[in-house]
């Protein structure tokens, strides 16, 4: 994966224009030990694709330096993940990885849009969870007011969807768009670079350093 060390370093690398200290470095969590992704895998009933497994072996997952907010990343470790899967406090337990139940978890378990009947039925929210599981999500410039989340398809490939809590109209109609079509079309990296390089620009453009950030492109 080294295109997404590339774009990750190359992220950092713009973050010192900003900071002289380490806030906002994007830091990989660390490789992840053969036990935690074992762990993660006995608690979710459908095997890890393979590129996430190659991830957790390198990188163990990704995530900002004191930044949760916007042009971040959050790709939690599988120990993370098995940690939420099994917590016992109903408001912080991941329901599954289902991207539904993930979307709902990363608002505190709080979304009474995705509850059954609300929008979707129950039979809809059951297949979107079945067919894309969600490992994480990115943020550009909205202050934790959106994401873009990432998930994976029943045959390995992956995407990124989109939501903004203040449009929840435009993830209803993609959510449905991906009931009657699957939009998956990248691999892990290509996906995680393209979340990288979008949260590199927003955070450029966050900090008004826009022009100079386009011609560092062109080089």
């Amino acid at each position: 994966m080294q295109r997404l060390q590339t774009a990750i370093d190359r992220y950092n690398e713009i973050r010192t224009r900003f900071w002289d200290d380490d806030y906002n470095t994007l830091l990989p969590v660390g490789p992840a030990a053969s036990d935690e992704i074992a762990r993660l895998q006995a608690l979710e009933p459908r095997p890890l694709p393979q590129d996430l497994e190659a991830f957790y072996r390198q990188f163990g997952g990704l995530q900002n330096w004191h930044n949760t907010e916007s042009h971040c990343v959050q790709l939690p470790g599988p120990a993370q993940l098995a940690d939420g899967l099994e917590h016992a406090d109903a408001w912080q337990r991941i329901r599954s990885l289902g991207l539904a139940d993930m979307i709902v978890y990363s608002w505190a378990n709080d979304r009474p849009e995705f509850e059954p009947g609300r929008t979707f039925e129950q039979a809809e929210l059951d297949a979107l969870n079945a067919r894309y599981r969600c490992f994480g999500w990115y943020r550009t410039d909205t202050v934790a007011e959106s994401a873009w989340y990432l998930y994976a398809d029943e045959d390995g490939r992956f995407g990124a969807l989109y939501y903004d809590q203040d449009d929840f109209g435009g993830v209803r109609r993609e959510l449905r768009a991906m009931l009657a079509a699957n939009p998956a079309r990248q691999t892990l990296e290509e996906a995680l670079c393209e979340g990288v390089e979008r949260a590199r620009r927003a955070m450029v453009e966050w900090n008004g350093d826009g022009d100079e950030d386009e011609n560092d492109s062109a080089a």
